[in-house]
């Protein structure tokens, strides 16, 4: 096997999205990756639990192996399979973004041997995220346009609302 490509979780904002981008490239392309660093630019740095649940998805996805995937961890690696078709689900247990779920899973998921169906369970309008309105009203019809088709089956909305400070 090859040496994992290593990541640095860090650059750029030091946020999840690095490390949604890199999974979904890793199960893409085959290629293990190792990130380090993980949300190092964020207050509570490491695996939240919507980043694992995402994690999670693309190892069920692609039939791969996830080291070091637990909730507060700074560095996973990720060694993927054969992308597979079917039904995957991601839970985080939270209001974490469903709409971040969809963004490393949908990639790996048009590269399946078959069609798949995402059960993706958290936020809908969570702060810092895509909100579903503008995945389905805006997102999606960019995508169709480029082949790429998919329902959306809205069954409840979770907002995420941010936590106010009272000063007496």
């Amino acid at each position: 096997m090859a040496a994992a490509v290593e990541m640095d979780g860090s650059i750029m904002e030091g946020g999840g999205q690095i490390l949604r981008v890199t999974a979904a490239l890793s199960c893409i392309n085959g290629a293990s990756i190792r990130i380090h660093k993980i949300r190092a630019g964020r207050s509570t740095p490491g695996l939240r639990p919507q980043h694992l649940s995402g994690l999670e998805l693309v190892r069920d996805i692609c039939c791969g192996n996830l080291e070091g995937g637990t909730v507060g961890s700074t560095e996973v690696t990720l060694i993927p399979g054969k992308i597979k078709a079917g039904k995957h689900t991601a839970d985080p247990q939270t209001a974490g973004s469903v709409g971040l779920l969809l963004q490393v899973s949908l990639p790996c998921a048009l590269y399946a041997d078959g069609p798949s169906e995402l059960c993706l369970k958290g936020g809908t309008n969570a702060d810092m995220a895509p909100q579903i309105d503008y995945t389905i009203k805006v997102f999606k019809p960019i995508v169709e346009k480029f082949g790429v088709h998919f329902d959306c089956d809205l069954r409840m909305r979770l907002v995420s609302l941010p936590v106010l400070e009272s000063c007496w």
